[in-house]
């Protein structure tokens, strides 16, 4: 592995290393998420801190690198061998970044049984997964968002206590995990869910620089460490001196360093009046306060350091905060940023444009009032069919090595041993397979179990709208966007990607490419024309054909159709065919291959004014059968049928922000 970039030299982003080095003086702080765009040197900044880092004395020989010099953060077994007077081995080495994969299962990430110790001597012995190695170190996880939310779980847990506790698979055992917690996402990729989301101490935006001159700066910088990384670090020797000793420094001090009465209501107060969520806010600006202080070479925290520790905690708990301007002072390094190549998140496509070619229209317009989805109304049951996709939303049983272990199974393939359920089938047959105490464990082919783990599946929501003329008119126009535009934010939320395929006219086409960049769906839809004719059938084929092609590529992925219109088919698929005909035909295809689907009737009127009484009238017979035939329409998809109406109107859709792309 080749030299990292000196954390010295990285070009401004003064907010994300100040971050990281208040995350690495503060072991109480619960870890740093970094959130922004590919391309802002979130990994190098990462990975170049721990240079920054003084060394540790660490027992020599021992897993978790424990100091040797602290009785209470040793292992136990650094424990029995101080208690028994034995001389422990002890090493100067620097903290070094661990890295956790996104596909690493909790077996890996917490440890587990070792297989072998337990076959040669029938006993449950703990070998150590990533959060030993992870001890006294830095824990790096890029994509975190990605990452499933049951490991997102067990991380913070041990990030919070300092101990990774196991109790599984005959297993009880405990031992020390602290370590410095860097998250790292792309928030078009996704976010994570709140409970989460607020159990990070510090969460930072990190955006490229608009500065032209910044801009020039990060690639003559970036130019010459790959013409010679070591004459470019040699350049920043003295500021990586400095900025060592100046943590080192920091990390006596904390101890000592003390936050006023008066400081810590004025925090409380602020959390308060910001209408920061739980007590963690309060907690966690006491703590950050306490770091910047150290780091500032201050025994006792002042306004200032409060309300820079308010900057760091607050923006993923309130609404609106304001933003703060870091001087040099801060680092004193005098360093700047290069553009980071270890961030390589593939942007999505943009929007497609073949909407405003797609025939003639009208743009839709904006509305007042707002819809958001009952998300219960659409979700798909569990799915219990063996999935070995990387699952999302709905939980499923997969038969890959991640996911969370449920239980143990008989099957005849064995190819991740559950060894609780298998040492346990074995142990009364060891008599009458003549083992003596010296032997290893019998164990044969029949005990063996297969472990079965549960995650939730990953879905595609594909979104099937009519814009024809008959649904994009006046106040029903306004409803089916409202209702879209929500059901969009929902799969948002859900970590989904999504979809658009729009029929209009004579033909359908995808107008939104299965995608994870939600904010690039909504402008899509925003932009999109409407009028002409209904071809129903077009849009179901497209649909169809859009599903079975990303199945084609992951076998194993979770569909749901979501088809927006109300029912009246006038264009036909096949030559000389039948409109209706044609579009319940198509609607089969979804039914003959399980794919789940939702009918959002969107011929509901929401309201009706005095003057359209009369219309309603006369028109409620025609109104009623088309409805019952959209019911049986439904029922063609062997999917729920969902009026428009139903979904409850509580979301202000002018909050959707296509910038921001959350409500």
């Amino acid at each position: 592995m080749g030299a990292s970039y000196p954390f010295a030299g990285i070009v401004d982003q003064t907010a994300m290393k100040r971050a990281l080095l208040v995350n690495a003086v503060n072991p109480d702080v619960n870890g740093v998420l970094l959130r922004g765009e590919r391309g802002t040197a979130k990994s190098t900044a990462v990975r170049a801190l721990t240079e920054v880092l003084p060394k540790i004395e660490a027992v020599a020989d021992c897993p978790y690198g424990c100091p040797a010099d602290d009785y209470d953060r040793m292992c136990s077994k650094c424990r029995e061998r101080h208690d028994a007077g034995a001389d422990l081995p002890i090493e100067r080495r620097r903290m070094r970044v661990v890295d956790l994969p996104l596909n690493a299962s909790e077996d890996r990430v917490v440890g587990s049984i070792d297989l072998r110790e337990a076959v040669q001597s029938g006993e449950a012995t703990f070998e150590p997964g990533i959060l030993a190695e992870a001890n006294r170190n830095v824990l790096y996880v890029d994509e975190v968002n990605l990452l499933d939310d049951h490991i997102v779980d067990v991380l913070l847990d041990a990030a919070a206590m300092g101990e990774n506790i196991i109790e599984r698979e005959g297993v009880s055992f405990r031992h020390p995990a602290e370590f410095v917690l860097v998250g790292t996402m792309n928030p078009e990729e996704g976010g994570l869910r709140p409970q989460l989301l607020d159990r990070f101490d510090i969460v930072v935006d990190v955006t490229a620089s608009d500065d032209p001159a910044e801009r020039v700066e990060i690639a003559e910088r970036r130019e010459a460490f790959d013409a010679d990384s070591e004459a470019f670090r040699a350049a920043y020797a003295d500021e990586q001196r400095a900025l060592r000793e100046r943590v080192r420094a920091a990390r006596e001090r904390i101890e000592r360093v003390q936050m006023p009465e008066e400081r810590q209501h004025e925090a409380s107060y602020e959390a308060l009046r910001q209408r920061a969520h739980g007590m963690r806010a309060d907690i966690a600006v006491s703590r950050i306060a306490r770091a910047i202080a150290a780091l500032d070479g201050e025994d006792e925290v002042t306004e200032a350091h409060v309300a820079e520790a308010q900057y760091f905690a607050f923006p993923h708990r309130v609404e609106g905060v304001a933003e703060m301007t870091f001087g040099e002072a801060a680092l004193s390094t005098g360093s700047d940023e290069e553009s980071d190549e270890g961030d390589d998140d593939e942007s999505d496509p943009e929007g497609d444009d073949s909407a405003d070619r797609q025939g003639g229209g009208i743009p839709i317009a904006e509305g007042e009032e707002s819809y958001t989805v009952d998300r219960t109304a659409i979700d798909p049951e569990k799915d219990r069919t063996m999935r070995s996709a990387l699952a999302r939303r709905t939980p499923s049983r997969v038969d890959v090595r991640s996911g969370r272990y449920v239980r143990s199974r008989i099957q005849e393939e064995i190819d991740d041993v559950a060894i609780d359920a298998t040492l346990r089938a074995a142990a009364p047959h060891q008599r009458v397979r003549g083992r003596k105490d010296s032997d290893g464990l019998a164990i044969e082919s029949r005990d063996l179990r297969q472990k079965l783990r549960e995650r939730t599946a990953r879905a595609l929501v594909v979104f099937v709208v009519d814009a024809s003329g008959s649904v994009m008119s006046g106040r029903q126009m306004m409803e089916t966007k409202r209702g879209l535009l929500s059901l969009i934010e929902d799969a948002y939320r859900a970590r989904n990607r999504v979809a658009v395929v729009v029929f209009r006219g004579e033909s359908a086409f995808t107008l939104v490419e299965p995608t994870r960049n939600h904010r690039q769906a909504r402008e899509a839809v925003s932009r999109l024309t409407v009028g002409g004719n209904t071809p129903l059938a077009h849009g179901l084929v497209e649909a169809y054909r859009l599903v079975d092609r990303e199945k084609r590529r992951d076998q194993e992925l979770y569909p749901l159709v979501v088809v927006l219109s109300d029912g009246q088919s006038n264009v036909e698929y096949r030559e000389n065919g039948d409109a209706k005909e044609d579009a319940f035909r198509a609607a089969a295809l979804f039914d003959e291959d399980d794919i789940p689907s939702v009918f959002v009737d969107t011929g509901h009127k929401i309201d009706t004014t005095p003057d359209e009484i009369w219309t309603e009238r006369k028109a409620r017979r025609m109104k009623r059968k088309r409805h019952e035939r959209n019911r049986e329409f439904a029922a063609a998809m062997g999917g729920e049928y969902l009026p428009l109406i139903d979904l409850p109107r509580d979301v202000d859709l002018e909050a959707l922000d296509p910038e921001e792309g959350t409500a």
